[in-house]
């Protein structure tokens, strides 16, 4: 179980990324083809991988910038013009939590 400092970083992650997600959803706003989410969304990822490097046993060895890039880019293959893709908070906690398991766990 994670202390609450933890929970609240990864709160924070989880919700940095799906509003990252969030804000580029909309099929009719945004180009919602693979290499233009990736570019949009680098610095999210970026971001992600800074904290969890700082924050987790084994981070310290160091975390790849695209650590939750290919999710973040990710887009249903069958997404109609106009639809809206974000995956949930819920989602991106689980996600999250698997990579800092990964990592040895939270500092």
């Amino acid at each position: 179980m994670a202390k609450a400092k933890d929970e609240e970083l990864l709160d924070y992650l989880a919700k940095m990324c799906e509003y990252a997600q969030e804000h580029i959803g909309c099929s009719d706003a945004w180009p919602m083809d693979r290499e233009s989410r990736e570019n949009r969304l680098q610095c999210t990822s970026f971001a992600v991988a800074c904290f969890l490097a700082q924050n987790t046993v084994e981070g310290h060895n160091g975390v790849e910038f695209c650590i939750v890039l290919e999710e973040l880019a990710k887009v249903p293959k069958k997404l109609k013009k106009g639809e809206f893709f974000c995956r949930s908070e819920k989602w991106w906690k689980k996600t999250i939590q698997k990579i800092v398991d990964d990592l040895g766990g939270w500092k």
